[in-house]
């Protein structure tokens, strides 16, 4: 008893802090204008882009093969430095030397700093893990002010906010224990882990980035403060996938329907409260955005959304349950030509004359979403299932990586 409640406040703190990080973003929305809001939004997304590549599923490998801090700090550099070149190759979306920098200051000192603290999230200090995360939350809050107040671009704040915030931490995060280490392995590990975990997720920033690129500032801000008001059903559906995965000795052919049924129960009552608050009280809505055009474009992203997480969840659940660790490499495989396929996509729409409606957005971000989600279910069901998930599978979708 002592130790499902034990799990149970394990859940409820972690959902918590990383929820109160994500809605710093809607706090943006309320106390920065709509030029500020939506300039915040392009460096955010860029910078979004630019970890979860500079990342590199580094996370996982860290778990594997803890190396110092240091190694960590320069493959992340270097990652996100190529990373930012190749972005401004094919989008442009760096408009000055002074706005880049800042950016690839925050992208290095978030990314090393989440890897490092992952690592405690893996060895059950879930309290230290928390900690560090509020204050990250908080250290984003504090430049709110100064940057309202004189107008300032929010990243020339937010990069020292960050450094100051990897610093006050590091004695925490500092459990590196390999001075030397094969690179190609590590690489490897994380490469294999970043394809399999970060595909949705960089599905779900591209989308962000284009729109906030690329849309009229009016669009922009209410596409992305729809998001905002979105991402909770993956929080509820990342939270259901780790209860399904967690049941002991589970009836596998009742465990999707439990996995639909409290996902529909869920997402339902979440979405009702949400359209309802937001008829009740439109008044409560963000100057920086245009009321009527984000109930248009919120009514149509959850609709979409919630189909997929009511899908998706649950059935990651079951295969991870049944998963032949094997699988990884062909899924990886499959999931690397998705990748490519989708960032030669983003080029021409970033390249186009012919600006795309919202709707036409959301439908490729949702037709790349499925179709990694339909690769997966068919690679994991064929062949032989084993017993119970294998102790080297990579872990799932972190909730932390859900822009």
């Amino acid at each position: 008893m002592n130790l499902k409640l034990d799990s149970l406040n394990k859940f409820i703190l972690i959902g918590l802090s990383l929820f109160a990080y994500k809605a710093v973003l809607l706090v943006f929305a309320y106390v920065l204008n709509s030029q500020q809001y939506n300039a915040f939004n392009q460096a955010y997304y860029s910078a979004s882009i630019i970890i979860l590549f500079g990342s590199m599923g580094f996370n996982i490998a860290q778990t594997r093969i803890p190396v110092k801090p240091y190694f960590i700090f320069l493959f992340v550099a270097f990652n996100v430095i190529i990373t930012s070149l190749l972005l401004q190759f094919l989008s442009k979306p760096f408009s000055s030397f002074t706005d880049y920098v800042p950016i690839i200051i925050y992208s290095i000192f978030i990314a090393a700093g989440t890897i490092l603290n992952f690592r405690l999230l893996f060895e059950g200090n879930y309290k230290k893990y928390v900690l560090i995360v509020l204050l990250l939350t908080f250290s984003h809050l504090t430049v709110l002010p100064a940057a309202v107040y004189f107008n300032i671009f929010i990243f020339h704040l937010l990069a020292p906010a960050v450094v100051i915030w990897f610093f006050s931490v590091f004695k925490m995060l500092n459990r590196g224990t390999v001075s030397a280490l094969n690179i190609f392995e590590y690489y490897k590990i994380g490469f294999s882990a970043f394809v399999i975990n970060s595909a949705v997720s960089l599905g779900l920033a591209a989308d962000k980035f284009i729109a906030n690129h690329f849309f009229t500032i009016e669009t922009a801000n209410s596409y992305t403060f729809a998001w905002g008001i979105t991402a909770p059903v993956f929080y509820l559906g990342n939270l259901i996938e780790k209860y399904l995965f967690a049941e002991k000795n589970p009836v596998k052919s009742r465990l999707l329907t439990k996995g639909f049924l409290i996902s529909i129960i869920l997402i339902s009552t979440y979405i009702t409260a949400i359209l309802f608050a937001v008829n009740l009280f439109p008044q409560f809505l963000p100057g920086s955005i245009s009321a009527e055009l984000f109930y248009e474009i919120f009514t149509f992203m959850i609709a979409g959304y919630s189909v997929y997480v009511l899908f998706h969840f649950p059935i990651n659940a079951y295969l991870f349950k049944i998963l032949d660790v094997k699988k990884q490499k062909t899924i990886s495989i499959y999931f690397s030509i998705i990748i490519s396929a989708s960032v030669i996509t983003f080029y021409f729409i970033t390249n186009t004359d012919n600006i795309i409606s919202y709707k036409m957005l959301l439908l490729a971000v949702w037709l790349y979403i499925f179709t990694l989600l339909a690769v997966k279910t068919v690679i994991m069901f064929k062949g032989k299932k084993t017993a119970a998930a294998d102790s080297n599978i990579i872990a799932t979708e972190s909730v932390q990586e859900i822009p």
